[in-house]
């Protein structure tokens, strides 16, 4: 039986997606934002046809998590107080990130913290996933974070987690994209993962076990062209003449001076995907080889969602949730640690779940070889004797 999960501040699901690739169940999945829960539920509808597990057996709730109770999501779910295996999600981290103001606990964004501690003494879930932006741990100091984490560990009276706590980069994992994160995991059993293993590392230190970086280029193959009508959020901006002269001809990882965005390198992972302001903005990165801003698609791609999953709304809204969500590659490689080291299953492969997620495109086929061949956490013999 599969492992459930509930998630919080689901957005567009990209953390979903990964840890279903993994070899979970999402049984509920809530967020706040009427075009991410349209995305979801119609994304649901479109995986079922494609014979793909995401979602298939959630319930979708658009709420505001500061009038969500635990009853609700217990009741939705047909769940009992602590029979729940993973509650994942990460609160809205403008609040914490290095990119803007920081006013931390004192912005109602870092607030949202604490609503997702009150579930989890609510839900007492058997493990959590806590993610954000690692500019989480030097806000206020670092004070901000020596709360989060005591809260976490000892959430209520006669409920403890003991903690695993990873900084992790997306490019690491297959992502091509550069995109730093912090994830911390809560076992109410005691157990902790000790380590995310890599599979990806920069060609100069590349050992054995690791393939080079995915690129700009890797995450753009086979892409059709821009317009296509059977690719979703495929269309972007109206540039001038003169905005696509300009961006024609910058230099590969030139920023430019007058929209404050960068020119994408093909040879090297792509910039952080980022959202923009409450307000709008969100511009995405400018077209390695055509005088534009890439689309959400294109974003999208960079955040490894498979090309038939669709983002809601028009203008602001795609980018937004391309922009929030978690690189499913990256929430693959997480679940399946948390599989094999929390729950002491053994998950799903590492290119099963490649090919769930349809990201072929991203490797080789010698490098799908070496992956499989490399891969250690669904062998049989790697486990604990209690866990065989």
């Amino acid at each position: 039986m599969k492992k459930k999960v509930v998630s919080l501040f689901s957005g567009a699901g990209g953390l979903d997606l990964g840890l279903e690739a993994a070899g979970f169940e999402t049984v509920l999945a809530t967020d706040i934002d009427e075009h991410s829960c349209k995305a979801l539920e119609a994304n649901k509808v479109t995986a079922y046809q494609r014979q793909r597990p995401f979602l298939s057996n959630a319930k979708i709730l658009c709420k505001d998590v500061t009038e969500l109770s635990g009853g609700e999501i217990l009741k939705a779910a047909n769940l009992k107080e602590g029979e729940l295996d993973l509650l994942s999600g990460g609160p809205p981290c403008q609040a914490f990130s290095v990119f803007g103001k920081r006013k931390g606990r004192q912005d109602p964004r870092g607030r949202l913290v604490y609503h997702y501690l009150r579930l989890i003494e609510q839900l007492k879930p058997k493990a959590f996933v806590f993610e954000n932006v690692y500019g989480i741990l030097t806000a206020e100091g670092g004070a901000a974070f020596d709360e989060i984490k005591k809260l976490l560990t000892n959430p209520a009276k006669n409920l403890k987690y003991k903690l695993s706590i990873h900084r992790l980069n997306a490019v690491d994992y297959g992502v091509p994209q550069f995109r730093d994160r912090v994830f911390i995991i809560g076992c109410r059993e005691g157990r902790s993962v000790e380590e995310i293993l890599p599979i990806c590392a920069d060609q100069k230190d590349l050992i054995t076990d690791l393939i080079p970086r995915r690129t700009a280029e890797d995450g753009l193959r086979g892409l059709p062209p821009i317009g296509d009508e059977e690719s979703h959020n495929h269309t972007g901006r109206k540039h001038s003449q003169r905005i696509i002269d300009r961006y024609t001809q910058m230099s590969f990882g030139e920023r430019d001076h007058f929209t404050r965005i960068n020119k994408l390198d093909p040879s090297r992972p792509s910039f952080t995907i980022i959202v923009g302001s409450d307000a709008g903005g969100g511009k995405g990165h400018i077209h390695p080889h055509e005088g534009r801003e890439v689309t959400p698609r294109e974003s999208a791609r960079m955040q490894c969602f498979p090309d038939w999953w669709w983002f809601s709304g028009t203008s602001r809204h795609p980018i937004r949730q391309v922009g929030n969500a978690v690189p499913t590659l990256l929430g693959l490689s997480l679940g399946r640690h948390l599989l094999h080291d929390i729950f002491e299953v053994i998950p799903n492969g590492l290119v099963d779940g490649i090919n769930m997620l349809d990201q072929q495109h991203l490797f080789t086929a010698k490098e799908i070889r070496f992956l499989r061949e490399t891969d250690h956490l669904n062998q049989q013999e790697r486990l604990a004797p209690s866990m065989q």
